[in-house]
């Protein structure tokens, strides 16, 4: 049995205890917490997600890389014997990750220095005030440039980390320079690769970004660019209550528009998405389990089922199927639609009260619901032409049965719909994998967030009854009750196979 104080020995021991304050011992929590995430590309979903907040329309990310002592350069003037050279035998110097958003304001650059001092504007994701420090994965001392100043961070000899901050000519733009921690990085070739470009995919799937270029030294190995139609009205149902049950939510307008997301690539990952197992690819909304499933397939003794299990091919064998023309360019469109709708909050004194004092801003007084899918018809368009690459590098942004709930970027949670759902307003856990259903407050606003989700969800799907219902109305002879044929069917729901 537990025996405990009571409360006057209580009150005694804090008169009379010694007191001392709690240190943290900064570079353990960066390298065993801070900089540890499960999900392959994290360090790059944070950088990116801070762009998008600092209202950022483009991302450049460069990899330059180091010559290998061991294995001489190529004596050739072919450009793609020499690209297959730096993938497989170089190794990554630096990586360098620039934006064109708003450069950084006093606040920002304090925020910077303080581990944990989120972002007080309530609008903004970033919010736990660390996801800066996943880089200190990557690099040990990396560099930070912003409008007139620049920040070094780096250990001292006691391991106590610093920053340097000092002024520099005029920017207009932002960029992190981080020096690779490792000498022996390797330069992300095959598999690896392929899966950074099915993230940065992903990456354009919600917010204002427009373009994205990935950099291996210079050689523009992906360029992604997002264009959006003038978004429209849908008509809310007079019969919904655009209310939540909990009576902290109202939908106030709801509107679409059309997006395009074209992709040009360079054929090197042509032959890495060949080397994807089974008919699929490598998703990067799953891929921590892959990667959990990949390391104890690696540190496994040799298997006792036979050709049962496929021996990893070595990086040698990989280079050499390589084809030989991979610095040409391909070229693919894939379309989709964005309903969003704009939520006006009205939370309660004591849950507004509890939110403040965990989150250390307020909730936001109005967010955004964004319902992201693809109708036949943009499905039809996205598969036109297409060469066969271009179906597994667009796999993660295409919802196809299976969408996932967003909070910026892609959280390991599904949305239960043939639909991507993304909730700026949501409260994660902090590696932003999970919601956060644990603390009972933030669980009661999540939990309306979800009910308002619902509700933009069926207004979603309403839309899509009355498109079909004005086909219908414009066929030949639809009065006085007529029964349509397959063929009739056929011609106005191509999607659906009738018999």
């Amino acid at each position: 049995m537990l025996v405990g104080l009571d409360r006057d020995l209580r009150a005694e021991s804090v008169d009379t205890g010694i007191v001392r304050s709690v240190t943290v011992n900064r570079r353990d929590l960066i390298d065993k917490h801070l900089a540890r995430y499960s999900r392959p590309w994290s360090t790059l979903r944070e950088l990116i997600q801070n762009a998008a907040d600092a209202a950022a329309s483009s991302v450049t990310i460069k990899i330059i890389t180091k010559p290998s002592l061991r294995v001489p350069t190529p004596q050739s003037d072919d450009p793609s014997a020499y690209l297959k050279h730096v993938l497989y035998n170089h190794t990554v110097d630096l990586w360098k990750v620039g934006n064109n958003g708003l450069t950084f304001r006093p606040e920002d650059w304090a925020r910077l220095q303080d581990i944990a001092t989120g972002n007080p504007d309530e609008d903004k994701i970033g919010a736990f005030g660390v996801g800066f420090y996943s880089v200190f994965d990557i690099s040990e001392n990396p560099w930070v440039y912003s409008g007139t100043d620049a920040l070094h961070f780096y250990y001292t000899e006691d391991n106590d980390l610093v920053a340097n901050r000092r002024k520099l000519p005029q920017r207009t733009d932002t960029f992190l320079e981080l020096p690779a921690r490792d000498s022996t990085s390797s330069v992300p070739h095959g598999q690896e690769l392929f899966s950074l470009c099915q993230f940065l995919v992903s990456s354009m799937t919600f917010g204002g970004l427009q373009t994205i270029e990935l950099l291996i030294d210079d050689w523009r190995i992906l360029s992604l660019r997002k264009s959006t139609a003038d978004p429209v009205n849908l008509e809310i149902p007079g019969d919904l209550n655009k209310t939540t049950p909990g009576k902290f939510m109202r939908i106030s307008q709801i509107t679409q528009e059309g997006v395009q997301l074209e992709a040009e690539w360079m054929k090197v990952l042509d032959s890495q998405a060949s080397l994807q197992t089974g008919p699929g690819t490598t998703n990067p909304l799953e891929s921590t389990k892959k990667s959990v499933f990949s390391f104890f397939k690696r540190t496994a003794g040799p298997s006792t089922q036979g050709n049962n299990v496929k021996p990893k091919q070595d990086t040698k064998s990989v280079a050499d199927k390589t084809p030989q023309d991979i610095v040409a360019t391909s070229r693919h469109k894939t379309f989709f639609h964005v309903n969003k709708a704009t939520i006006v909050t009205n939370v309660d004194r004591e849950l507004g009260s509890e939110f403040l004092k965990l989150r250390k801003k307020p909730p936001p007084k109005s967010t955004t619901i964004s319902f992201l899918a693809q109708s036949y018809d943009q499905s039809a368009a996205s598969s036109l032409n297409g060469p066969p690459v271009a179906s597994k590098l667009f796999k993660s942004i295409v919802p196809d049965g299976k969408g996932h709930i967003y909070v910026g970027f892609s959280t390991s949670q599904t949305s239960g719909l043939a639909a991507h759902l993304n909730m700026p307003a949501l409260v994660p856990t902090v590696e932003r994998e999970q919601l956060d259903l644990n603390s009972r407050h933030i669980k009661t606003w999540n939990i309306e967030l979800l009910r308002a989700a619902g509700l933009v969800a069926r207004i979603s799907w309403s839309a899509a009854t009355l498109e079909l219902r004005e086909r219908l109305s414009k066929f030949p002879g639809m009065t006085g009750g007529k029964v349509l044929t397959p063929e009739e069917l056929q011609e106005i729901l191509p999607a659906v196979k009738w018999k």
